[in-house]
């Protein structure tokens, strides 16, 4: 898929941290230069230590999830009111969900936690596979990233 065939979008994934704030103010950016639709995604799993937990509430992390999301995107609406911004909850891998969501779109941005080196070998950072397995650009964005400097 050439560039030009991709939609007119930006992939943000955000997990409420300070780097997926950080992500999102850069992404943001990225969609007003090229008049594009912001989708925000958030991916959620259920922990392997859950497992041994109440089956009921393993409904939750859904749950959670998407009150995670609807307060990122309505956050986002409010301070980016010009741009067209739409969310979307996906369940699993987080790297596997957003490349999956991102084959079409302009540019992929998500934030870095700080987790490099040997812990973000043993935790598989989403922002390493996303880099070395996503077919659409993406940008990783420290939480020190400031658009305003």
């Amino acid at each position: 898929m050439t560039s030009a065939e991709r939609a007119n979008r930006v992939i943000v994934g955000v997990d409420g941290s300070e780097a997926a704030t950080a992500a999102i103010a850069f992404a943001a950016e990225e969609a007003t230069l090229r008049g594009a639709e912001l989708r925000i995604l958030h991916v959620w799993g259920i922990p392997k230590a859950a497992y041994s937990g109440y089956v009921s509430q393993l409904d939750d992390y859904e749950k959670d999830a998407q009150v995670l999301l609807d307060g990122v995107v309505k956050e986002a609406k409010e301070t980016y009111p010009d741009l067209e911004i739409n969310g979307k909850l996906g369940e699993g891998s987080p790297a596997n969900f957003i490349i999956a969501e991102a084959k079409d779109a302009k540019l992929v941005v998500v934030g870095s936690r700080g987790h490099g080196g040997f812990t973000g070998l043993l935790l598989g950072s989403v922002s390493q596979q996303l880099v070395h397995h996503a077919t659409t650009p993406v940008v990783v964005v420290h939480p020190e990233h400031d658009v305003a400097k």
